[in-house]
């Protein structure tokens, strides 16, 4: 079972706050998530061919023409910080 500590390791990483109340709960959907993909790692894929797509049509993606836009302003308004008129975020990178 993952502990305590890796949940909350886990969700510091991912910048998320958990509660006491929500850490069990977690715990468990871990737990479930684990033992898939443990079950997954049995499957025998020695035969198999690796896939780079899944479905054959490659004409899903089609180009939307649209003529509505909003301004810088309009797009900024709900942000929490912007820098030089843009959308200033954490850096995740090093």
């Amino acid at each position: 079972m993952i502990s305590k500590d890796q949940v909350l390791h886990i969700a510091n990483i991912a910048k998320l706050r958990i509660t006491d109340e929500e850490l069990e709960p977690f715990m468990e959907k871990f737990d479930q998530i684990i033992e898939f993909v443990d079950r997954i790692r049995e499957v025998d894929t020695e035969d198999v061919e690796p896939l780079y797509q899944v479905n054959e049509d490659n004409e899903l993606l089609e180009y939307n023409e649209t003529n509505q836009m909003i301004s810088r302003q309009e797009a900024l308004q709900n942000t929490q910080e912007q820098k030089y008129g843009y959308f200033k975020i954490l850096k995740v990178v090093e």
